[in-house]
């Protein structure tokens, strides 16, 4: 595809995880799950898809697709809700990096979630500059 033929993202998820079409909002909250737990794909370039088996659209992500906005600890493992209503175990194999001080997660397949601030201070608060999961250190920072 020359730079001609690109087509324009018509989707873009913004720093807190909200999701737009054509520079609205969706509203319809479930919409967005859908789009993010069943179509949202990175590629090996780091470019964001909405793919279905007929049709793949372009993505504009500012950070990253998801916010973790929960945590718990429960029976010596974290537990992180995002934005989007996904429960995700920190496991000792899960993926955990610093990103200019902010811990990241992958959710699954290469897509991330970022620490929202307030669950950030909060581990901080709780837990220090570490915390363990699953039998594994996970640095904050």
């Amino acid at each position: 595809m020359t730079d001609s033929q690109e087509q324009k993202a018509d989707f873009r998820i913004d720093t807190q995880g909200n999701w737009y079409h054509d520079g609205s909002p969706i509203k319809r909250e479930a919409l967005a799950k859908l789009f993010s737990d069943r179509a949202l794909k990175i590629d090996e370039d780091g470019n964001y898809w909405l793919q279905t088996p007929f049709e793949k659209y372009p993505v504009d992500v500012e950070d990253a697709p998801f916010v973790a906005v929960d945590y718990e600890m429960k029976d010596g493992v974290m537990h992180f809700c995002t934005n989007m209503h996904e429960e995700i175990t920190l496991t000792s194999d899960s993926i955990w990096e610093l990103r200019s001080g902010i811990p990241y997660f992958e959710v699954r397949d290469g897509l991330f979630a970022k620490l929202a601030r307030s669950v950030f201070y909060n581990i901080i608060e709780e837990f220090g500059e570490s915390f363990e999961s699953d039998g594994k250190a996970f640095n904050n920072g």
